[in-house]
């Protein structure tokens, strides 16, 4: 066998190496893979907490609100996750097809309980924009100091 019938056998392999290294370091460091492989998680999010809730922004393009499901597990575990068609009415050559689709399932662990039933959730122009509310014992008090 030449060197140049060996070349699609070996960039096979390698790219069954790949895909183990990535599946290995999505389940044992999924922070890694995120911030430092650039293999981003779907849908990315921001997520940032002010004195009485969390906020998540989620990119969600061309998804509409019957093909998202949001819930609150715990307390403290959120799971947005959905479903992207394939765009069925696109037919011919593909060059290039970076948008994915299929079912998707993202969970992020808040660091305080929340409550679920104040939860607000909006679909706006592709983002998804959440509010939840922290649970009343994890919120700051003001405690009042008497004097004698």
């Amino acid at each position: 066998m030449s060197n140049v019938q060996r070349l699609p056998a070996l960039w096979n392999g390698l790219n069954r190496l790949s895909g183990e290294v990535d599946r290995l370091f999505e389940h044992w460091a999924p922070e890694v893979v995120t911030r430092h492989l650039g293999l981003g998680a779907f849908p990315p999010v921001n997520v940032w907490e002010d004195e009485s809730a969390f906020h998540v922004d989620a990119e969600l393009p061309g998804l509409k609100q019957e093909q998202l499901h949001i819930s609150v597990a715990n307390r403290t575990e959120l799971t947005i996750q959905g479903e992207r068609s394939a765009d069925e009415r696109l037919k011919g050559t593909w060059h290039r097809r970076e948008r994915g689709f299929g079912k998707f399932q993202r969970v992020l662990t808040l660091p305080v309980p929340v409550d679920p039933a104040k939860v607000e959730a909006r679909l706006e122009n592709g983002v998804l924009h959440l509010t939840l509310p922290k649970a009343e014992e994890a919120r700051p008090r003001r405690i009042t100091v008497k004097a004698e």
